[in-house]
Order: C-alpha cells, then sequence, then structure tokens
C-alpha cells in the first residue's frame, strides 16, 4: 500500500469518525417531526397525518441505540465528535417521552370520561 492511500483511508476514516451520529440525529429529527403531524390542517387527508403517529416510538428508540452505539464508539477515539450522537440521543429521548406521555394521558382521560 503506498502513501497516497493510506493517506486517502485515513482521510475517509477521519471522516467517517466525524460524521458518526448521523443516523441517530436523522432518527430523532424524524420522530420529533412526526409527533407534528396530527397537527397538520384539516384538508391534508387522515393518512397522510396519523399514519407517521405509529412510526414515532420505533424512530426515537432507533435514535437512542443508533446514539448510545455511536457514543461509546465516539469514547474510544479522540478524533471522533459525539455532537451529533448525543442530539440524536436527546431528539429520540424527547420523542419517546412525550408519545408515551400523550398515550398515558389519554388512557387516563378516557377513563375519567366513562367513571
Amino acid at each position: 500500500m503506498s502513501s497516497v492511500e493510506q493517506t486517502v483511508g485515513s482521510s475517509e476514516q477521519l471522516t467517517a469518525r466525524k460524521h458518526r451520529g448521523t443516523t441517530s440525529i436523522v432518527l430523532g429529527a424524524a420522530a420529533v417531526a412526526m409527533l407534528m403531524c396530527p397537527f397538520l390542517p384539516a384538508w391534508v387527508p387522515n393518512g397522510v397525518r396519523f399514519f407517521p403517529v405509529y412510526f414515532i416510538v420505533p424512530a426515537g428508540i432507533g435514535a437512542v441505540v443508533s446514539g448510545l452505539v455511536a457514543l461509546h464508539r465516539a469514547r474510544r477515539q479522540e478524533e471522533a465528535t459525539p455532537s451529533r450522537a448525543r442530539a440524536g440521543v436527546a431528539l429520540g429521548t424527547t420523542a419517546v417521552v412525550l408519545s408515551l406521555a400523550v398515550i398515558v394521558w389519554a388512557i387516563w382521560a378516557l377513563n375519567q370520561a366513562y367513571q
């Protein structure tokens, strides 16, 4: 392997290390964006408004898991920047907690209405 190939390989690895956590932040941002889908205007079809709601918790869990994996890998490497992974974990956690809080609130409200 020549020195040019080693330099190119190391720069590709460095770029990959800097972009670690991108999956986490994309999944977390998508999960938070899906939280807002039911609040779209009424002229938007119900399938578009409510179908993404089913994917909030899986996307949030995926963001948390991939972010924690990226943080674990970044801890062992000095060049890695874990900020994207941390943001993804925060967004994923927010999406999961908010959606579960709404589910618990809805169950409580329905129980109060039928008593």
